[in-house]
């Protein structure tokens, strides 16, 4: 992830993924291992400080993989019903393999 982020991106500084592979964020179809991988990710994202802003970032944007401690299919439920802390902005390079 770039290093100077700034303005609204900011909560991505504190992160609990932050250093974190992103395998396990973005579960292929098909992966033996995405039950582990998820439950791991959703680990992370449960004692995150920023989980709220990484959610309401995934939901604006109509991000795919986990993100705020749940996946894009959940989101689309979410984001029925769901108040936006911020707009719709620019993805921030480098921070997933998908930017």
């Amino acid at each position: 992830m770039e290093e100077n982020l700034s303005g609204i991106d900011d909560w991505m500084q504190k992160a609990a993924c932050r250093n974190q592979s992103t395998a396990n964020f973005f579960i292929l179809r098909g992966d033996p291992q995405q039950r582990v991988k998820r439950i791991e990710a959703y680990q992370i994202c449960k004692g995150c400080p920023v989980q709220r802003e990484c959610l309401d970032y995934a939901i604006i944007n109509h991000e795919l993989g986990i993100w705020g401690g749940t996946t894009d299919r959940e989101r689309r439920i979410i984001r029925r019903n769901w108040t936006p802390l911020s707009e719709k902005r620019a993805k921030v390079k480098g921070y997933s393999q998908f930017a």
